[in-house]
């Protein structure tokens, strides 16, 4: 977040230069999302412009650029497609509400402290999830690219050697084949764009251009809210949030690896969701944080959030006097750099070891994937989350159930000397059911079955020495043992009981179940007092 102390003469240097090599580096990319889109260029422009300059106010990564991404365009593709067949009216309105109502959910999660949670989702999900993005923005630029679609698509000769179709190859080539030492100078999209524009001027050719910006600013637009809309305007907008979130927090955990510092998730999120709450009163792209453009930022010596500030401006000045110049820039150019993301973020390194990859991994990422193309980008990401979880709780239940022994006298190692013998004395008529470390929901299942197929006429004493914590499902669990021990008349103990568990215990009035003095402050005094009955 912008403070006082980030104005000063060591670092105003540096973020003036990040600032402007940032926005170099930017400009074609917001130009190429923002046509993409199907709002037009300057929804990807005022995007980048609207978004950096709040989430650089009041965001958590000092060197954090912001503006339209890979996946944010690809999902509101969908939405402005999906919005306006629905509602040919205010389809338009409703998808850019959908935008601002994204950034308040964003801001939502801040104020939660939810954000250490969204950077937990395992690199399958987003290994397949970010692929399947790659693949969609791929199949999204074929039609500027070759002029027809996917359906419709024939690469015949004539197809190939179009004007439009041979200046977009070239232009992918260069992106592909440009040097990355001149890169750091010039980026290769600039190149790109700069020959492509120079090439239309000069020939003469027809092919589709991007059209002028107007030189002014965007107009503010009421929130529009559709009732038939409703349920997937909220479910866009959850989608639109989440992907902002995972983009900007993951673009801040680069910077952290880069700079040695630790960014503020949650602050982040709320500058991100100011952002985009701007962003769609002002009809542009929803956007989060950036990461080619915020190390680029970083590289040319920008450490403050001044420097997003200052790359907002630059965006903003370029637009104002001299946005009538984007009429020159050819589609074919955009689409040709939007491709070159689209084959850069499909994740070729993991593919390339699927055959070292445990089989579950490689069918969790091929279906994530999968499932990003062929159906949603929230589809995706919910189911897969969900597996990983799921495989993850059964994995972490079978590492708790080693933290529960049940034992007689002769398998108590883990006893002191005199426990031991004293357990030893009662001719295994106890058996002892030692839990340590944490139990999770996951566990009760276990610990019940284990109880269960023992020899239930012996006394059992339930030690809780080096547990630390139960949750509520397991608490039910060893509440079902006590009263199935009760009702048949047999003595059940419990010992050893800390204070953080006996909360989890008293929600439930577990302890109201079991005598008082069946309840012992340690394993040693349980015994003992067992040993006197016997």
């Amino acid at each position: 977040m912008l403070s006082l102390a980030h104005f000063n003469r060591k670092t105003i240097k540096g973020d003036i230069f990040g600032a402007l090599t940032s926005t170099i580096v930017a400009l074609p990319f917001a130009l190429a999302f923002g046509v993409t889109s199907g709002a037009g260029a300057s929804a990807g422009i005022y995007c980048a412009i609207i978004t950096g300059l709040f989430a650089s106010l009041f965001g958590g990564t000092n060197q954090q650029i912001s503006g339209p991404n890979t996946g944010l365009t690809v999902a509101m593709v969908a939405i402005l497609t999906s919005f306006v067949a629905q509602s040919p009216d205010n389809g338009i309105a409703a998808a850019f509400t959908v935008v601002s109502l994204a950034g308040l959910f964003q801001m939502l999660f801040g104020f939660f402290k939810l954000g250490k949670y969204f950077i937990l989702v395992s690199y399958p999900v987003i290994s397949g999830f970010t692929s399947g993005i790659g693949i969609l923005i791929i199949l999204s630029q074929i039609e500027p690219l070759f002029g027809h679609s996917l359906p419709e698509l024939e690469l015949s000769l004539s197809t190939l050697t179009s004007t439009n179709t041979l200046l977009g190859l070239a232009c992918l080539a260069i992106l592909f084949i440009w040097p990355q030492k001149y890169s750091r100078v010039v980026p290769a999209s600039i190149i790109a764009v700069a020959g492509a524009t120079c090439f239309y001027v000069f020939s003469g050719a027809e092919m589709p251009v991007v059209g002028a910006i107007a030189s002014e600013l965007p107009a503010f637009n009421m929130p529009v809210w559709e009732s038939s809309l409703a349920s997937e305007m909220i479910k866009s907008a959850l989608l639109i949030a989440t992907l902002s979130t995972l983009d900007s927090l993951m673009t801040s955990l680069t910077v952290d690896s880069i700079t040695n510092e630790l960014h503020d998730s949650d602050q982040e999120l709320v500058g991100q969701g100011i952002g985009n709450i701007v962003a769609g009163l002002f009809g542009a792209l929803p956007g989060g944080g950036a990461t080619m453009r915020t190390v680029t930022n970083l590289r040319a010596g920008g450490t403050t959030p001044l420097s997003g500030i200052l790359h907002a401006l630059f965006i903003l000045a370029i637009v104002l006097w001299a946005g009538e110049y984007t009429a020159y820039i050819p589609v074919a150019v955009l689409a040709a750099i939007l491709t070159h993301v689209g084959i850069s973020i499909i994740d070729w390194n993991f593919l390339k070891r699927l055959h070292q990859v445990p089989l579950f991994s490689v069918g969790l990422m091929i279906s994530t994937m999968i499932m990003s193309v062929a159906f949603d980008l929230v589809t995706a990401v919910l189911v897969g989350v969900f597996i990983a979880n799921l495989v993850t709780i059964r994995r972490l239940s079978d590492i708790q159930l080693d933290n529960i022994k049940l034992c007689t006298a002769k398998e108590a190692e883990h006893l002191s000397k005199p426990e031991r013998e004293l357990l030893e004395a009662m001719d295994d008529s106890v058996l002892l059911l030692n839990i340590s470390g944490p139990i999770g929901f996951g566990v009760a299942r276990g610990l019940k079955q284990s109880v269960s197929e023992t020899d239930q006429n012996k006394t059992l004493l339930i030690d809780l020495t080096d547990a630390r914590f139960v949750g509520i499902t397991s608490t039910i669990a060893i509440e079902e043992i006590i009263v199935s021990y009760r009702n048949q008349g047999r003595d059940i103990l419990l010992s050893s009981v800390c204070e953080r568990v006996r909360e989890d215990f008293n929600k439930l009035k577990l302890l109201d179940k079991i005598p008082a003095e069946h309840i012992f402050s340690t394993r040693l005094d349980a015994l003992t007092y067992l040993k006197q009955r016997v």
